[in-house]
């Protein structure tokens, strides 16, 4: 993934109609929401083993990682497996490593900290980007370096295409496909954008159901008291 990765409008506005037919449904789209732990979890392998290299989490730290279900012996052995400038290892307080200073034809890669949340539909943007490489049509000059994707706008990108089958080895057993792969990154972007939002619309559920009760309370006695007064 790249800084253009993520930039200017959703893909929906963007994208044929058969592209977008092909978005899987995601658990955390919509007002009931929530975060798919066990597809957040494939996804923190495909962004350390695919992303992590041009792209940081600077505003996550290891210890988060709970939040996607990780106990705290796997989140300090995966603290501890990292290596910190100071050649230390990571402890579960540290933020995420970032990767060393790069360029793409320019362009920086951005933190992905809070892309989806930076983004209109971000969580399926992302897939759609990350499945949207093809080779260019007929008649399109491709600038040099670049690499043609119809999810982007212009549908030119320095970031070459980064996921393939098996890019990664999952250790839930999930068969690591190329749209696999993209669907789960996607999940835990948008966790690591909106680490609460499962908590966040439970909490709307339960207020939503708690104001209907009270509704039906304050009918009940409204009813009452008009009887006895008739």
């Amino acid at each position: 993934m790249r800084v253009l990765l993520m930039s200017g409008l959703a893909l929906g506005l963007l994208a044929g109609g058969a592209a977008q037919a092909q978005t899987p449904s995601f658990p955390s789209s919509g007002a009931f929401g929530h975060i798919d732990d066990e597809a957040a979890q494939r996804g923190l392998a495909v962004y350390q083993g695919v992303c992590a290299s041009c792209h940081s989490l600077n505003q996550l730290h290891y210890r988060d990682l709970a939040g996607i279900g990780l106990d705290t012996a796997q989140i300090a052995g995966l603290a501890n497996a990292v290596k910190l400038a100071t050649g230390q290892p990571a402890t579960p307080d540290d933020v995420f490593k970032a990767p060393a200073a790069m360029s793409m034809g320019g362009a920086v890669p951005p933190d992905l900290s809070s892309i989806v949340a930076q983004r209109r539909d971000g969580t399926r943007y992302i897939y759609r980007f990350l499945t949207g490489f093809a080779p260019a049509p007929a008649g399109v000059t491709m600038l040099p370096g670049h690499y043609y994707n119809h999810a982007y706008p212009g549908g030119q990108v320095a970031m070459p295409p980064v996921l393939r089958d098996n890019a990664v080895t999952y250790a839930d057993g999930t068969k690591a496909t190329q749209a696999q792969e993209a669907a789960d990154v996607a999940e835990f972007l948008t966790w690591a954008s909106d680490p609460n939002l499962t908590a966040r619309h439970v909490l709307g559920i339960r207020a939503g159901i708690f104001f209907a009760f009270l509704t039906l309370v304050a009918l009940a006695t409204k009813r009452r008291i008009w009887k006895q007064e008739g």
